[in-house]
């Protein structure tokens, strides 16, 4: 897999990096990532998981969890402020300004690693195990295609964020046009 080329999956994976215990984990789930053998990787709001066997005889079940966002408002806000941002996700693209923008108002998209909760059936002593550091790492790769997964591990759907977005732009729509009624009556 190449080397992510977004903001945000550099972020991620440096926060991957950070969750590691060790040097030789993360080579490991670097490795297990690349290989193929990890199983396919399901993400649904609030979490990703992995059930596949990644070693001979040793069936995992790796998970991730993510902190949810406080202030989805702030974000909603945000992306609603310049059409051109919610475009840019559509595209697979999530804007650096966006990003530095949400973040000033209290909003980071980006977990840090201590925003990434795993578990493992393996029998690993510590986590991130490699497995959980596979799936991190695999999740990272993806940003580079659909920023829409930072919401998801976050518990909201894209699906979700483009309706908040419609109905903050409509209300501010509206609200221009009785603005502009009462200026004419005035």
């Amino acid at each position: 897999m190449p080397a992510p080329t977004s903001w945000a999956a550099r972020a991620f994976l440096r926060s991957v990096e950070e969750s590691a215990y060790d040097e030789a984990d993360l080579r490991e789930g670097r490795a297990l990532a690349r290989s193929g053998r990890l199983g396919s990787v399901m993400v649904i709001a609030g979490m990703a998981s992995v059930a596949g066997p990644a070693t001979a005889g040793e069936r995992t079940l790796a998970q991730v969890k993510v902190e949810p966002l406080a202030d989805w408002g702030a974000l909603v806000a945000e992306v609603a402020r310049r059409a051109g941002f919610l475009a840019a996700l559509e595209a697979g693209s999530l804007p650096d300004e966006l990003v530095e923008n949400a973040a000033e108002a209290g909003v980071d998209l980006v977990p840090d690693a201590g925003g990434l909760e795993t578990g493992c059936t393996c029998q690993a002593w510590v986590q991130p195990c490699r497995h959980a550091l596979a799936l991190l790492t695999q999740l990272g790769w993806h940003l580079d295609t659909d920023p829409y997964v930072l919401l998801l591990l976050r518990g909201r759907t894209r699906e979700w964020l483009v309706a908040e977005v419609d109905a903050v732009t409509r209300a501010a729509a509206y609200a221009r046009r009785l603005l502009d009624l009462a200026h004419r009556e005035e």
